[in-house]
């Protein structure tokens, strides 16, 4: 016999996979603004200035607000604020920190 939340639970489709990609484009989209000034900086003219501000600002954007939207919100909000906490996780992993300011 099958269980009164599985029939009522729908399998996951396309719905979830969309809202968990727009907040991970989001992000991807925001730290590439964010820090394309920073690394022309360091990179192309040589100066050493810190990322500590970006550093923070990104974390506060996707820990902060995807946190939030994940705690607070349901359906398409909740997983929108998981796409931002996962694009934040997967640019520091793909990047080795450098796209996310952990690693100078």
């Amino acid at each position: 016999m099958v269980d009164a939340d599985q029939r009522r639970r729908p399998p996951l489709g396309m719905r979830e996979i969309t809202a968990v990609g727009s907040g991970l484009g989001t992000f991807i989209l925001v730290d590439a603004i964010m820090m394309y000034s920073a690394f022309e900086m360091n990179v192309m003219h040589g100066k050493n200035t810190t990322l500590v501000a970006q550093a923070l600002s990104l974390m506060l954007l996707a820990f902060g607000l995807g946190g939030f939207l994940a705690w607070k919100m349901t359906g398409f909000v909740r997983l929108y604020g998981v796409g931002l906490m996962c694009g934040w996780t997967f640019l520091t992993l793909f990047s080795l920190g450098f796209c996310t300011g952990l690693n100078t």
